[in-house]
């Protein structure tokens, strides 16, 4: 099993006719989102520019309650009702309400869940932003060439999100993580403590975007070299 993933929102783009901005959107295959950008302008824009059917997608998955994650929910669920939005308990009643108010379904996941062959999300992880509890959650693809980790921000820790599913997924190999790993803020010396620990993982392929920053992304090519890739909305890939 392998899968097509497109970036249908990041800070950056490869076409000058996508929006871009602060946010995250990526689908995985043609049916399911893993978040929704930071507006539904932008998203269903985007959406259009890459032929991305919005009608066919089934699922959402939400990695964390922040605008620039679900920015574009309310708009897809106008334009596609129905949709199954898979959250976190702890996330905000006003963004539950939003869901339902739009004809969506909204399903908290407090543990790891099965939502596809293959596709699973970590349920709800613990993290704190800006002194307050925060709930996320990271999606993990099954496929020949191992575990991949999907993340929006990482706020609990891209480390700790790693050894996590490594933990579940004990007896395979650890093939990618990709999407934000939030070391924008990282000291030089925080930075290097986050890219040993990765590496003592033997993870073969690293993709930051969104809030990595641009400093950390550059630590990715320059420790781990091809096995970075650097992606922009627009781009696609398969794992």
């Amino acid at each position: 099993m392998s899968f097509r993933i497109r970036i249908l929102f990041n800070d950056q783009a490869c076409k000058s006719d996508l929006a871009t901005g602060i946010g995250f959107s990526a689908l995985i295959g043609d049916d399911l989102l893993f978040d929704t950008g930071n507006d539904e302008v932008s998203l269903l824009s985007n959406m259009r520019v890459l032929g991305v059917n919005p009608m066919k997608i089934d699922s959402v998955v939400i990695s964390h309650d922040h605008w620039d994650h679900t920015g574009g929910i309310e708009g897809l669920l106008k334009t596609r009702p129905g949709i199954t939005v898979y959250g976190c308990p702890g996330f905000g009643e006003e963004m539950k309400r939003a869901v339902a108010l739009n004809k969506g379904v909204f399903i908290p996941c407090s543990e790891y869940r099965q939502i596809g062959p293959g596709i699973y999300l970590t349920g709800e992880m613990p993290a704190r932003y800006k002194g307050h509890y925060l709930a996320e959650q990271a999606m993990v693809l099954e496929t020949e060439k191992g575990i991949s980790i999907i993340t929006g921000c990482a706020h609990p820790g891209i480390v700790n999100i790693v050894d996590r599913v490594a933990e579940r997924f004990s007896t395979k190999k650890m093939y990618s993580i990709i999407g934000g790993f939030h070391l924008k803020r990282h000291t030089e010396e925080e930075l290097d403590s986050v890219l040993n620990d990765l590496e003592e993982r033997d993870i073969t392929l690293f993709v930051p975007m969104h809030c990595t920053g641009e400093k950390a992304t550059r630590a990715f090519s320059d420790r781990f070299g091809s096995r970075t890739h650097v992606l922009k909305s627009g781009d696609s890939f398969e794992i």
